[in-house]
């Protein structure tokens, strides 16, 4: 069984059914998850077919990509850290869409997570010092360090369920999304663009800063946005967002919006907008290739940055902080999968990761408690009643 859900509107949303074809993709190999089998398939072959593969073409039938972090490292020319056994993309083709308003009625009321395992301070706080020497050395201006996060529930959940409840709740991402395939499922509340096509021009969205809210929103945006540190990070991501999209075409990338209120459940954050137009054809690796994965995880310079992230990051990010890709018709939406969790229905277990951008004026106490407070934001979306360490 596997189908894919994307929030279209305020109203409805858009259900991908009956997969034509799905692969989940290595550097040797494919793994069809429809039959099962796995067969030789060396990763510069699924390159060739998204080279082959217009941005401004229609699509004859919705397709989903789901792009890995990992893929990005391949992009980056740091293959070399890939394993054989590490996914890069998942590659869906449907034929049949519907267009769906949120169900009235749902089984579940919440969605109880009981904490598995969490980052401690200790490991925060060595891993934070190690990117302050990095930062003071000069190899980088800002680096995003993540986490994960590993739950369980108490029940076995029917996916479905699982997708009726998530697309009922109130707050969710202008890219929330779900998919389920085999015994995983993406389950994904993400705000964050990496590229929208639409009428020959690509718009990028990135998300930089994240205040708690507290109080009334005129309070509570005037702290965020008067603050200096997280005012550094938006402008950093937002220049090296515009070289991005300046190797798309030629450099004329226009910011439309340096600094704006985003509210999500229990957070307000700050984005910038930017486009770019577009007078020849491109085709969606190239797109990949300038843009993913998004600035705003990663940092500045991208690669450099990357390279430090191996240091201090034990953990594969997998589909988070990499992007879900919906091809439908001739629109092109690419998101960032931050407030996401990938879900083993079949195990009951839930991995959701989480973090911040760390430059020279960051204090750790402070970036800690973001890091938990992107976590409980997720956790109210699920009206789950907090989370408890397993004795």
């Amino acid at each position: 069984m596997i189908f894919s859900r994307f929030r279209w509107n305020d109203s409805k949303f858009l259900e991908l059914n009956d997969a034509s074809s799905a692969y989940i993709y290595y550097r040797k190999t494919r793994l069809n998850l429809i039959t099962g089998y796995a067969e030789i398939y060396p990763f510069h072959l699924f390159m060739k077919a998204l080279e082959q593969t217009s941005l401004q073409e229609s699509v004859p039938h919705p397709k989903v990509y789901h792009f890995h972090y990992e893929f990005g490292l391949i992009l980056m020319g740091l293959s070399h850290t890939v394993g054989e056994d590490v996914p890069l993309v998942v590659e869906i083709e449907y034929e049949r869409r519907s267009w769906k308003k949120a169900p009235s009625r749902v089984r579940l009321e919440n969605i109880k997570l009981k904490s598995l395992e969490r980052p401690s301070w200790t490991e925060y706080k060595e891993a934070f010092n190690h990117i302050q020497e990095r930062l003071l050395d000069g190899h980088a201006y800002q680096v995003n360090l993540t986490y994960p996060f590993e739950f369980e529930t108490e029940d076995m959940l029917d996916p479905r369920d699982i997708m009726d409840f998530f697309f009922t709740r109130k707050g969710l991402g202008a890219y929330a999304h779900a998919t389920y395939y085999g015994d995983e499922m993406i389950l994904s509340n993400s705000p964050e663009c990496l590229f929208q096509y639409r009428k020959d021009e690509i718009f990028t969205m990135p998300i930089k800063g994240t205040l708690r809210r507290k109080g009334s929103f005129a309070a509570d945006w005037k702290k965020l946005k008067n603050d200096k540190k997280e005012e550094g990070e938006l402008i950093m991501i937002t220049d090296l967002l515009r070289n991005d999209l300046n190797r798309l075409e030629y450099p004329r990338a226009r910011v439309h919006k340096l600094k704006a209120p985003l509210c999500v459940p229990g957070l307000l954050h700050q984005y910038s907008l930017l486009s770019v137009k577009l007078e020849n054809k491109i085709s969606l690796l190239k797109v990949m290739e300038c843009l993913f994965p998004g600035g705003s995880i990663t940092g500045a310079p991208k690669k450099r940055v990357m390279e430090i992230l191996l240091e201090v990051e034990r953990y594969q990010r997998g589909l988070y902080s990499g992007s879900t890709l919906l091809c439908i018709d001739d629109r092109k939406m690419g998101n960032i999968n931050i407030r996401t969790a990938q879900v083993a229905v079949g195990d009951r277990l839930w991995r959701y990761a989480a973090g911040g951008g760390i430059t020279l004026l960051s204090r750790p106490v402070l970036e800690f408690q973001e890091m938990e407070d992107k976590v409980s934001s997720f956790l109210t979306l699920l009206k789950s009643p907090g989370y408890t360490s397993k004795k």
